[in-house]
């Protein structure tokens, strides 16, 4: 599971890719300026960052030169394509969880107010 500056940075890339052909050059600058600004994030983070959603499988990236600058160059992996649907299914997991606690929570404590009457009810 993706924490919250990987899904950032994550969602930067996706969609720098998805206007490519699923592929894109990309420089850390440009990722640090789509991210934001909570999350502090530098050259070296962000490396870290782009190495671990490699070896997770979401993309391949390769470090390149251009114009004396250093740049990412990103081709998405089928999960990577998947990443928009993942997030999707992710967040209607949590809505779904969600309601079948309250669920649970409501059934619970109508069950323990009725048990409750027939207690009083019977030592009354």
């Amino acid at each position: 599971m993706l924490d919250k500056k990987e899904i950032s940075v994550m969602h930067c890339v996706y969609n720098a890719c998805k206007r490519n052909n699923d592929s894109c050059i990309i420089s850390n600058d440009y990722i640090l300026q789509s991210v934001p600004e909570k999350f502090k994030l530098n050259d070296a983070k962000i490396d870290t960052i782009l190495n671990q959603l490699q070896y997770d499988g979401y993309f391949e990236c390769t470090k390149s030169e251009r114009k004396g600058e250093t740049v990412n160059v990103i081709s998405l992996m089928q999960k990577g394509k998947a990443f928009k649907r993942e997030l999707l299914q992710r967040r209607r997991e949590l809505v779904n969880n969600f309601f079948w606690r309250m669920v649970f929570a409501a059934v619970g404590a109508t069950v323990g107010f009725a048990v409750s009457l027939l207690l009083r009810g019977i030592g009354g």
